[in-house]
C-alpha cells in the first residue's frame, strides 16, 4: 500500500503535477476572474520550474558534490540503486541492454571497479510495478549485470540483490545480503546513484545500520550560469529537472513521515 501511496503522491506534489492541477480547474471553473487566475498561475509555475537558474540552484542544493575515488587498500563493495539506468521496456531481436537516463550510475559503479577502488558490485532493484501498470519486460538489475559483465566485471564480483521495489527496500534487503555475504569487519561498503537521490538512499541506509560511503553519479547540477537565457526564458529540460528533484524532495518527506529514515 505503501508502494502505491509514494508513487502516487510524487507525481501531484511536482511541477508537472501542480501545472495540470490549475489548468483542469482553469478548464472547469465558470468564473472568468478564477480562470484567468488560473491559468496565470500555471504561466507562473511554468516559468517558475523552467528557469534554469533556480532550478540549477535547487539541485546545487539538494545533490551530494562529487566524491573523490578512494585510494587505498581496503576491501569494499559497491551498492548501486537500480532507477533509469536501462530501458527495460524495449525489446531487442538480440535481447541487448538499451541504457537510459540514470545509466552513469552503473559507470561510476564500473569506474569505482576498474580502479580498484572496489572488489565487489551489490546491484540492488527488482521489477517493481504499480498494481495498474504491467511489470517490466525485462529485469533491469539482470540488464546491468549484463552490461557490466561485458565491459569487464567478472561475473564472480557481481552480486544482485531482485527483491527491493522502492529506495527503502533497496536499503533492506541490501542490508541482509551485506551482513550475510560481505560483513563489515571485512568491507567497507560505497553507495552508489543519482546525486539527486542520494540523500534519501543513505539516510536509508543508515537507518538500517549500514554505514555507507556516497558516491554520487548522474548529476542535474552544472556550474553556475548567470547568463540571461539561463533565468529570463523556460525551457523543458530545465522542468523536467525540477520535477525530479521536486519529486525527489517530496518522498524524502514522505519517507521520514513513514520512519524509513
Amino acid at each position: 500500500m505503501f508502494y502505491f501511496f509514494s508513487k502516487t503522491i510524487s507525481y501531484v506534489l511536482t511541477p508537472a503535477g501542480w501545472l495540470v492541477m490549475a489548468l483542469c480547474l482553469a478548464l472547469f471553473t465558470k468564473n472568468h476572474t478564477r480562470r484567468r487566475r488560473l491559468i496565470g498561475a500555471a504561466l507562473g509555475l511554468f516559468w517558475l520550474f523552467g528557469n534554469s537558474f533556480l532550478t540549477n540552484e535547487l539541485a546545487l542544493w539538494w545533490e551530494y558534490p562529487p566524491t573523490a575515488v578512494p585510494r587505498d587498500s581496503v576491501n569494499r563493495v559497491a551498492v548501486v540503486l537500480t532507477g533509469g539506468m536501462t530501458n527495460a521496456e524495449k525489446n531487442t531481436p538480440d535481447y541487448r541492454y538499451l541504457l537510459d537516463r540514470e545509466a552513469d550510475r552503473a559507470g561510476q559503479a564500473l569506474y569505482l571497479y576498474k580502479t580498484g577502488a572496489v572488489q565487489k558490485i551489490l546491484i540492488s532493484g527488482g521489477m517493481g510495478s504499480l498494481p495498474f501498470r504491467a511489470k517490466a519486460i525485462n529485469d533491469e538489475g539482470q540488464m546491468t549485470a549484463r552490461f557490466l559483465r561485458t565491459a569487464g566485471v567478472r561475473a564472480d564480483d557481481l552480486v544482485l540483490e531482485s527483491q527491493s521495489r522502492n529506495t527503502h527496500e533497496n536499503a533492506v534487503f541490501s542490508a541482509r545480503m551485506l551482513r550475510n555475504r560481505f560483513p563489515a569487519s571485512q568491507y567497507r561498503y560505497v553507495l552508489v546513484t543519482s546525486a539527486w537521490h542520494m540523500r534519501r538512499a543513505v539516510a536509508c541506509f543508515r537507518k538500517e545500520g549500514v554505514a555507507v560511503t556516497p558516491f554520487p553519479g548522474a548529476f542535474l547540477s552544472v556550474r553556475r550560469s548567470f547568463a540571461p537565457g539561463e533565468w529570463l526564458f523556460p525551457n523543458e529540460q530545465a522542468f523536467t529537472d525540477a520535477y525530479f528533484l521536486m519529486r525527489e524532495i517530496t518522498g524524502y518527506i514522505t519517507y521520514w513521515i513513514a520512519g524509513y529514515i
